[in-house]
């Protein structure tokens, strides 16, 4: 099933959103490993650190795995971050969905998709109703990132919250459109 969405583009030293059709989502990053109890929301600052993979396909949202048996469903926030907000970072994208504890909930950017650099460190900050609780992994699985959590966002360098990135593969002719709208700013930059 194609879909229509945005993609934010850099062009000409501004930010748009261009239209493009994709043919679905696939998972960039994915840290499935849930046996420990890691979080409830009502612990403040709570963050992953990852690094996409792709750098040509949109990142479209993101999931976690909310701990089975605590709380029963909420609202989950995910926001996506060019570092920790309380370091200065800026917020790229965000989203909400109704998640049910024991369950994964995916949450897919308000506006659209966003264009990533591939290997470079980003963050995922999650909030929602503070009967839920966050399942992850204390043997840090992930290598290309780890969990942040309490006030000020503490780091724990070898856990990983259960995460997963999602990204868009554009349909046939949609890099097509993203070459032309890096053209036009380009063009711009000259004029």
């Amino acid at each position: 099933m194609k879909s229509r969405m945005l993609m934010a583009v850099v062009a000409g030293g501004m930010l748009a959103l261009v239209p493009i059709a994709s043919a679905g989502p696939i998972l960039d990053q994915n840290q499935p490993s849930g046996p420990t109890y890691m979080a409830a929301f009502n612990q403040t600052d709570l963050a992953q650190s990852f690094q996409t993979q792709q750098s040509t396909m949109p990142t479209i949202g993101a999931g976690i795995l909310l701990q089975a048996g605590v709380g029963t469903s909420d609202t989950v926030v995910i926001e996506l971050w060019t570092t920790l907000p309380n370091a200065g970072g800026s917020m790229l994208a965000s989203g909400s969905a109704i998640g049910t504890q024991g369950d994964w909930v995916d949450v897919f950017w308000d506006g659209g998709g966003v264009l990533l650099d591939a290997d470079t460190t980003y963050y995922l900050h999650f909030t929602g109703n503070t009967t839920l609780g966050i399942a992850g992994d204390t043997s840090g699985p992930y290598q290309f990132g780890h969990v942040f959590a309490n006030p000020g966002f503490g780091e724990f360098t070898n856990f990983d919250y259960a995460f997963r990135t999602w990204v868009a593969v554009p349909a046939p002719g949609a890099l097509a459109l993203l070459g032309l709208a890096g053209l036009a700013g380009a063009r711009r930059r000259r004029d």
